[in-house]
């Protein structure tokens, strides 16, 4: 699906037209908006004719090679905007095509872009508060890019704070699953990041007749908002990895404390192995064994052994 947005800047006008209508649109001065949804070859030869963009692009946006953060051609510059998109909790990245060309910028991206759906519902009123050329809808999609990071951030950080929750709750071995998922969608979250901050970055600084200087000081802002966000979940990733970290420590503890138990336990019944051990042989002159108390004196030796290792254990606080 192809949808183009003609904007008079003079007159603070802006309609729907076709894709045949650019040529003349952009012959009266108006600049135009090109939106592509999932583009076919043929969607994309037609664009490539009405704009006249160089065959490299063509073949980048085709998805043929893989795409540079940003690139210079002859009449246009191409860069690529990556957004999240969350399936049952796993995180893919989806890439935003966005090239730039003399009275024109061409958008295209797979089918679904959640971005795209709220920046084609907020251009229009942003467009008749300050649009002054069509630097403004590089700021909204950056702008609404960020918006949907700022979401998965915050989501993402509050699965971390429930899974912390369920690390001192009792927690079963799966936890380590659902930790093993948060930390692969906070490192997928974060290389979403890194890539929009510097795509956003090479807007902002770079030099070219196809973004409008006067637009590049508040890219550079989601620049900075991009890294900021990055830092988030930085700092989620290293809240997880502690938590865990402590949590294993709390296991170990508990180990611990049941294997000097039965430690303990073994101690007692050391000695009394080593009498059962001694008078169970079967040596035919063994005093004892002729000796009439001597059961008696067997089970005293046995019990007055167990009381002080006892007494003396429990003295030394050897289980606590």
């Amino acid at each position: 699906m192809i949808q183009v947005v003609g904007f008079d800047f003079t007159g603070r006008l802006e309609r729907e037209i076709s894709l045949a209508d650019v040529p003349a649109a952009r012959a009266s001065g108006r600049a135009c908006w090109i939106d592509a949804e999932a583009p076919s070859p043929a969607e994309l030869h037609e664009m490539q004719t009405a704009l006249g963009f160089s065959d490299v692009i063509r073949t980048r946006l085709a998805g043929d090679v893989d795409r540079e953060g940003f690139e210079a051609h002859d009449g246009a510059v191409a860069v690529a905007l990556i957004e999240p998109v969350v399936t049952a909790s796993v995180v893919a990245a989806q890439p935003i095509d966005l090239v730039a060309g003399e009275g024109w910028l061409l958008s295209v991206h797979p089918a679904g872009s959640a971005c795209i759906e709220r920046v084609r519902r907020a251009y229009a009123a942003d467009f008749h508060a300050y649009g002054r050329s069509l630097g403004f809808l590089f700021f909204e999609l950056g702008d609404h890019l960020l918006d949907g990071l700022r979401r998965q951030v915050r989501d993402v950080v509050r699965a971390v704070e429930s899974a912390q929750s369920r690390l001192f709750d009792n927690a079963s071995d799966d936890i380590f699953q659902d930790v093993a998922r948060l930390t692969a969608r906070l490192g997928t979250l974060r290389a979403i990041l890194l890539d929009d901050r510097e795509a956003l970055h090479e807007i902002a600084t770079r030099r070219t007749p196809f973004i409008p200087e006067t637009t590049q000081p508040f890219v550079a802002r989601l620049a900075d908002s991009a890294g900021r966000l990055a830092g988030d979940i930085d700092g989620a990733r290293q809240r997880l990895h502690d938590t865990l970290n402590l949590y294993l420590g709390m296991v170990s503890h508990r180990t611990n404390r049941v294997v000097t138990r039965l430690t303990v336990l073994s101690s007692i019944f050391l000695p009394l192995t080593f009498l059962c051990g001694v008078y169970g042989m079967n040596f035919e002159h063994m005093p004892e064994l002729g000796w009439r108390y001597g059961y008696a004196a067997f089970w005293a030796m046995t019990v007055g052994i167990a009381t002080i290792l006892f007494l003396v254990m429990r003295r030394a606080r050897w289980w606590d």
